[in-house]
């Protein structure tokens, strides 16, 4: 199952740039695998995204129920393990809500991977050269690997307001995420892309044949 989002990525990056990434993913793990993979979902919670131009915000409670559907329909179907990779941040909450519902019953496990930071871990230390953000050098990167005609990279800016505390308002959205940026997209490169995906693939894969051992990625001190 994959989750992604349709919201502004800065200038240089396409509005689908959270569906895009997941679903490639998802894509190649099934042809290494005999995991199957479900049409993705390409609307999200975007609501800091919500003020710039292209961006459809999906609201939670409908997401939820959404979401729990489809996880109770796959389970329906025999199924008892469901991977959620997921490609928008905004999503977790209602992702999280929907799993507690669709597992409550019956021998059903929902593993939501969060790909952009969940995986490829050492790969993002080794090539990373700022920090991660939202449309910035890992993302640029990972979709100049992915789909570089839909990049352009003179039109990419650098944005980052740090702030100490959590700061929510609907008004201030444009303030606290300049041209829908968070962070430095000026550094990326297909290669970086290439290293960070490759190593998600890798890891995705371990984690589908552990799931077809019975055994649950986890780990006791």
């Amino acid at each position: 199952m994959v989750t992604g989002a349709l919201e502004a990525h800065g200038l240089h990056l396409p509005l689908s740039t959270d569906t895009i990434l997941p679903t490639y993913l998802a894509e190649r793990i099934a042809s290494k695998t005999r995991a199957l993979v479900l049409p993705s979902i390409p609307f999200g919670d975007s609501w800091n995204f919500d003020n710039f131009e292209g961006t459809i915000s999906i609201a939670p409670e409908a997401l939820i129920g959404f979401y729990s559907s489809v996880m109770t329909g796959v389970f329906k179907q025999g199924f008892r393990y469901l991977i959620v990779l997921n490609g928008h941040g905004g999503n977790i909450p209602e992702l999280t809500i929907a799993a507690k519902t669709a597992t409550e019953t019956g021998q059903r496990v929902v593993i939501i991977v969060n790909w952009y930071k969940d995986l490829a871990e050492s790969a993002r230390k080794l090539v990373e050269e700022t920090p991660m953000g939202h449309a910035a050098e890992d993302e640029t990167s990972e979709v100049m690997h992915v789909r570089p005609d839909l990049v352009d990279l003179s039109k990419a800016e650098s944005h980052r307001v740090v702030t100490k505390f959590t700061i929510i308002s609907g008004m201030s959205r444009e303030e606290l995420l300049p041209s829908a940026m968070y962070g430095d997209p000026r550094k990326a490169t297909p290669e970086k892309g290439k290293l960070i995906v490759e190593q998600a693939e890798e890891e995705l894969v371990r984690l589908i044949q552990q799931l077809e051992k019975g055994e649950l990625p986890i780990t006791r001190d």
